[in-house]
């Protein structure tokens, strides 16, 4: 027998033992009324689509920067500027896949 059999049997028993506190509870926003609901998702919204502008600025001025770095023949700058136009297209990405993220998380609850 080892400390590691142990420790982790203990961890299981705790866990089985533990109750949840939170058991069947959901959240909803019913409770505040159907006003309340549709203030809140308009701002996400906005908040969303505000993002995508700025990100979308973003990925324009990288490659914008990368290119001019490009015709330059800086070598070091080409390698940062693409570092960024990557990481802008990314962001863009994660941006787009959010209400299918978000609908996968809230599909599981």
């Amino acid at each position: 027998m080892t400390i590691h059999f142990f420790v982790h049997t203990a961890a299981e028993f705790l866990a089985d033992e533990a109750k949840n506190p939170f058991n069947g509870v959901v959240p909803n926003f019913n409770l505040f009324g159907v006003p309340f609901t549709q203030a809140w998702q308009k701002v996400l919204a906005a908040v969303w689509g505000i993002s995508f502008v700025v990100v979308a600025f973003g990925a324009v001025r990288a490659v914008i920067e990368l290119q001019h770095a490009k015709k330059g023949g800086m070598q070091s700058s080409v390698l940062e500027h693409t570092e960024s136009a990557k990481r802008s297209g990314l962001a863009l990405g994660a941006l787009a896949a959010l209400g299918i993220i978000f609908g996968a998380v809230v599909a599981l609850f």
